[in-house]
């Protein structure tokens, strides 16, 4: 396979570090994340003689993709404090631009294509808001196959939860199977096509689930459902989508707009689905609701009204410069063998991926029973609580995680997040009163966050050429996690509250945060080991100027001249 590396920080010798020959290096300021940097030998005076010999037919090119203006730094020097560098450094901000006033969600504000980020984050919303209307669904289409097909059954709850595992997890194995496929012809064919593929597959899970009920046999939902999984190439898509047409440095903020996204579905989903059963009795609700299936069809529908007006982002990152064009192989699995073989930081983030992976299925898996036998939650105590959870998704992901950006890095927050779960998870596990789930519920809605974190890490270490192919492919390496845990799951819950052995609902919860709590120590040796990789340096820089600030009050310029062969 012959592949034209655009992003030499990143295709390196295995250890995520930077190599590029270069004709002058006058110092060497590496980041790292304990802030440190070196100082070089030559005077600060005569770096600046050097600057000055530089042409300005070598430094022309710089200027234009930098927008850094030499003389204008060199003036402001004084004014950057310690922070902006260590921030813009971090996540890639050309330093020029640094400006403590703007605002968090300013990426947004001020993207040059705000129209067609709009219009994927609204597709996002109504793809998410219908898809958890029928999940909420879901539960009661088993709860009502058993009481019509075992009606002496004395345990209807854990024979659901029997049926529904398969459900949860047989999706998992398409999505493992078959989405990285989905990432290869998503960088050839473009992004529009999986967002098609994704709410299609969606309406026909829905259809064969309506068959399911009217004939009383669950092998069509089990049929389409499965296949169904794959669905999940469109969300990878969307991530695919936001890098293409962002730059570089923009990444890590709006992929927190996608929590946003989520976020509004979590709320505006249960709040619908409570809306179209708010005329029926108790009783009728724990019962099969039908109009709450048609809703859900019709809001993911409407997806496929919005996917028209976006334009392809594709064709927006070769017009940038982006996308180069490459003879690449068509195995999905061929190119993520090269990303892990190539990048050992990759390998492990995507690891850190499929971790948090395994470890949610218990909560979306189990949530749904559990309340209901341990708080006696009817479908709309749990829509509530789904949008409660909501709304606090919108809260980190539109305001408290762009403003943690400003001041720390995605690798940071995402350790962050991994110490949080576990401890949510350990409060999961013992909320004999509802009021602890509650409270448990409010802190673990920072972890979803830890998702887009990472997919944003992953995003900016992947040449922009094979992006598609190393997202979808990390959810769908996710994917085989995500059936292991969500079987896991539904065995220990049924396990633990069949009356086979002791009483504890939560046992799941409980394991799963010594899993967590593995997977905090883990991050914290990866970013050890492992530099932050700089994806902004890219073929067609010749120059790049870097100024940085040392750990004591001098100040020290570096220049660093990259000779790349072409």
């Amino acid at each position: 396979m012959e592949y034209e590396n655009n992003n030499p920080s990143v295709i390196n010798e295995g250890n995520g570090s930077i190599s590029n020959q270069s004709s002058h290096d006058y110092s060497i300021n590496e980041y790292s994340d304990s802030g440190e940097s070196s100082v070089g030998n030559e005077s600060l005076i005569g770096l600046l003689e050097d600057l000055a010999n530089i042409d300005d037919e070598d430094i022309s090119p710089l200027l234009a993709s930098s927008k850094i203006n030499v003389s204008q730094s060199v003036q402001d020097f004084g004014k950057i404090n310690e922070d902006d560098i260590d921030g813009a450094q971090e996540h890639q901000l050309p330093i020029g631009n640094m400006n403590s006033k703007k605002s968090a969600i300013a990426p947004f504000l001020e993207h040059k294509y705000k129209k067609d980020l709009v219009l994927v984050l609204l597709m996002m919303t109504f793809l998410i808001m219908g898809s958890l209307v029928y999940s909420l669904f879901i539960p009661t289409v088993f709860l009502n196959y058993v009481a019509i097909n075992f009606p002496n059954e004395k345990d209807i709850q854990t024979k659901a939860t029997y049926y529904k595992s398969f459900s949860d997890s047989i999706p998992y194995i398409s999505m493992f199977c078959f989405g990285a496929l989905g990432g290869v012809l998503s960088d050839k064919f473009g992004r529009k096509l999986m967002f098609y593929y994704g709410s299609t597959m969606v309406i026909l899970d829905m259809i064969s689930c309506y068959i399911t009920i009217r004939t009383n046999n669950l092998y069509y939902y089990y049929v389409v459902h499965g296949f169904a999984g794959t669905f999940n190439v469109s969300l990878a898509a969307v991530y695919s989508y936001i890098a293409d047409i962002s730059e570089e440095h923009q990444v890590p903020y709006l992929y927190s707009m996608v929590g946003v996204s989520l976020g509004l579905g979590i709320v505006l989903g249960p709040v619908i689905s409570v809306i179209s059963t708010i005329h029926e009795t108790q009783l009728q609700q724990q019962q099969l609701s039908m109009p709450t299936l048609y809703i859900a069809c019709g809001l993911v529908a409407c997806t496929l009204l919005i996917i028209p007006f976006l334009k392809e982002s594709l064709t927006i990152a070769k017009e940038n410069n982006k996308i180069r064009v490459t003879k690449s192989s068509s195995n999905p699995f061929k190119l993520i063998k090269l990303i892990f073989s190539a990048n050992g930081y990759v390998a492990f983030v995507i690891l850190l991926y499929t971790s948090i992976s395994y470890t949610e299925q218990d909560v979306f898996t189990t949530y749904y029973y559990h309340n209901e036998l341990v708080y006696n939650w009817t479908g709309n105590d749990n829509s509530f609580y789904m949008g409660g959870v909501g709304i606090l998704m919108i809260i980190w992901s539109l305001i408290l995680i762009p403003l943690l950006l400003k001041r720390y890095s995605e690798r940071k927050l995402i350790s962050v997040g991994f110490l949080i779960g576990t401890l949510s998870h350990i409060s999961f596990a013992f909320a004999f009163n509802q009021w602890i789930w509650i409270g448990s519920g409010v802190v673990a809605a920072f972890v979803p966050n830890v998702l887009y974190l990472l997919q944003s890490v992953i995003s900016r270490a992947t040449p922009p050429e094979i992006k598609g192919s190393i997202l979808t492919g990390s959810r769908a390496i996710g994917s085989l996690a995500g059936f292991l845990g969500s079987l896991a799951a539904s065995n220990l819950y049924r396990e633990f509250t069949s009356g086979n052995t002791i009483y504890f609902p939560g046992a799941a919860y409980l394991i799963n945060s010594v899993i967590l709590f593995a997977t905090f120590i883990s991050s914290l040796i990866i970013w050890k080991k492992y530099k932050n990789p700089n994806p902004l340096i890219r073929k067609n820089v010749k120059k790049k100027i870097t100024i940085i600030k040392k750990s004591t009050s001098l100040t020290n310029i570096s220049i660093n001249v990259d000779s790349i062969n072409n």
